[in-house]
């Protein structure tokens, strides 16, 4: 989309507006609410001509001609499902969004095949591939085992103290003395709810008390698999930043989220309170002057949040986490858009991953 200023004339400050009802129309009706043939997903009594309906273990996905494939399970799964979460959302081909009739199934873990174009949160496909992969996507169960950190990166001491909390990791079955029993994909995705509309949490990003603990958020009508500046999310993000008063429950947005496991990165006693920064601030206006001055258009390189998402505008853009990161994976370390390792300043490249937004550090 592109930024306008208010102080132009009023035919521009009208285009703008209308511009951004349609956005908001256009995502709002997006493929949240799971719509087509029951049968795609469910089995009522895991049993078809003897046989098992319901298949997981290695292997089980959606295969290149639209069949859920994988070992048949003679346990049935939960909610009369045919898959478990990794399941129903993997491919065995590099297809990143599954058409079965009038129903699309979002894909973010490819088994068979490497990823073409990756959803939002990027594809575990890449933690998949092994111990030296670790950091480039989050280890969930049933995609990949526990690393060699003891617990999330820049978690709190005293959060959620068990140590087989979801705040510490998300590799762990959920029945494994799981604090308050969600793990694995799960452990964010906590309350799902596929064919309901109504709910007011994004992405089933919700935590598990019984309050307004949610992200609120418009999703892309196909998942961001081709982005571009009028066609993607847009995320909550608070104008903080936030201390340690200021939770979920308070914000609903996407970096307060993050910050259940990762708060460390986040608050603003543990990143400071202006430039020069202690940490990467989120949950802060980027500004509007000075080498920012050049953001005047949404980038799907580096994106923003903002602090009403019905309605976005430059003026209240917000650094997110997922700025610079996808939380499922990415081809890069630390689950990074791009390669950190290679953003050099001084370079005279175009206005790419950290230059996105600090557009004047990579002028020869």
């Amino acid at each position: 989309m592109k930024f306008m200023k208010y102080n132009n004339k009023n035919k521009y400050l009208l285009v703008f507006c209308l511009i951004h009802v349609f956005l908001f129309l256009a995502y709002s009706f997006g493929n949240a609410k799971v719509t087509g043939i029951c049968a795609n997903c469910h089995t009522m009594h895991n049993s078809q001509n003897g046989t098992a309906m319901a298949v997981g273990g290695t292997g089980a996905g959606w295969n290149g001609s639209g069949q859920l494939i994988g070992t048949a399970q003679s346990t049935p799964i939960g909610t009369l499902l045919r898959s478990d979460c990794v399941g129903c959302h993997t491919s065995t081909s590099g297809q990143t969004i599954i058409n079965i009739g009038s129903s699309s199934v979002p894909i973010v873990f490819n088994t068979g095949g490497y990823p073409a174009q990756p959803l939002a949160g990027g594809n575990f496909y890449w933690v998949s591939q092994g111990s030296a992969y670790d950091g480039y996507g989050h280890n969930v169960y049933g995609i990949a085992g526990a690393d060699s950190l003891s617990q999330a990166p820049g978690r709190q001491s005293g959060t959620c103290g068990n140590a087989t909390s979801c705040h510490v990791t998300l590799a762990l079955a959920k029945d494994t003395g799981m604090t308050q029993s969600n793990n694995g994909c799960e452990g964010c995705h906590t309350k799902v709810a596929h064919h309901d509309d109504t709910k007011p949490w994004y992405r089933f990003l919700k935590g598990h008390l019984n309050t307004a603990d949610y992200v609120t958020g418009i999703e892309d009508s196909n998942w961001e698999q081709t982005p571009d500046e009028t066609h993607h999310n847009i995320y909550k993000g608070y104008a903080g930043p936030v201390g340690s008063a200021l939770t979920l429950e308070n914000t609903n947005s996407i970096n307060s989220y993050c910050g259940g496991c990762h708060g460390i990165f986040h608050r603003q006693d543990y990143i400071g309170n202006s430039s020069p920064w202690l940490r990467h601030p989120t949950d802060i206006l980027l500004p509007q002057t000075g080498e920012y001055s050049a953001y005047t258009t949404y980038s799907v390189e580096a994106p923003l949040a903002y602090t009403n998402p019905s309605s976005p505008t430059r003026a209240t853009a917000v650094v997110m986490c997922l700025s610079c990161h996808r939380p499922h994976g990415s081809p890069y370390a630390d689950i990074l858009r791009w390669d950190y390792n290679g953003m050099q300043a001084g370079s005279g490249t175009s206005d790419t991953g950290c230059f996105t937004c600090h557009t004047t550090k990579n002028a020869n």
